[in-house]
């Protein structure tokens, strides 16, 4: 965790560097999330169920190209993504190991509902398009939104259960496309405070399943987020 945090700090103040740059703008923002997980199975073999609050944290750099289009990037603590699965498949006279690389001897039955907790460090790019300023005010949209993720830490619930890792049941790398935008607020003539509401879908499967049911294992799970954030750029 120490290396995360460290490359975290690095990575914020290479940006701060290339914000002496003519064109280059850098900041920072927090942004509260919902997330919720969705499943491809036939026939609600498995289905989401529910919401994680989530919540990240992070620094922006702006690269622009033209007055009003930029490149867009950064990096991201996230936490707490993720969501509800139910289980809806497993026979009856069965129990299984939901997660049997990580806990092989927890074994259930039924149509156990679990919680998937997942933190990721995220690096996104984007497409950013902003108006003229008019008064104070200027709108902008991101499109599209590509984020990388690395997973961190990922714990579940079972039911009422305690929460358990689950890191060996889950991918190592996340992707993510999406769209966003916001308004920013002109406090002075290089500083202004931004908010906006950015959508956010996972593309690569986040739960491998080894229970021996088709039903399960042979599906993808993803997150998908709304994230509000409330930033300020200098």
């Amino acid at each position: 965790m120490k290396k995360i945090v460290i490359t975290f700090v690095f990575c914020t103040l290479t940006l701060l560097t290339f914000a002496q740059d003519d064109g280059f703008r850098f900041g920072l923002h927090a942004s509260p999330a919902f997330t919720w997980m969705s499943n491809n199975s036939d026939g609600g073999a498995v289905t989401g169920e529910g919401t994680n609050f989530a919540f990240k944290f992070g620094a922006i750099g702006e690269s622009y190209f033209r007055e009003n289009y930029a490149i867009a990037f950064g990096i991201n603590m996230s936490f707490n993504q993720g969501g509800n699965l139910v289980f809806n498949s497993i026979p009856d006279t069965v129990n299984v190991a939901l997660f049997n690389d990580s806990q092989p001897d927890l074994m259930t039955g039924g149509t156990p509902k679990v919680n998937f907790n997942y933190q990721y460090l995220e690096i996104p790019f984007s497409l950013k398009l902003r108006t003229n300023e008019m008064g104070y005010m200027r709108y902008y949209a991101e499109v599209p939104v590509v984020t990388l993720g690395i997973n961190l830490a990922a714990r579940g619930k079972i039911d009422e259960s305690e929460d358990f890792r689950i890191g060996k049941d889950t991918g190592i790398m996340q992707l993510s496309w999406g769209l966003g935008g916001g308004v920013e607020y002109s406090v002075s003539e290089s500083t202004s405070i931004t908010g906006g509401v950015f959508f956010q879908s996972g593309i690569i499967n986040t739960y491998y399943g080894k229970t021996g049911l088709e039903s399960i294992d042979k599906t993808k799970s993803i997150v998908n987020a709304v994230n509000i954030r409330i930033g300020v750029m200098f």
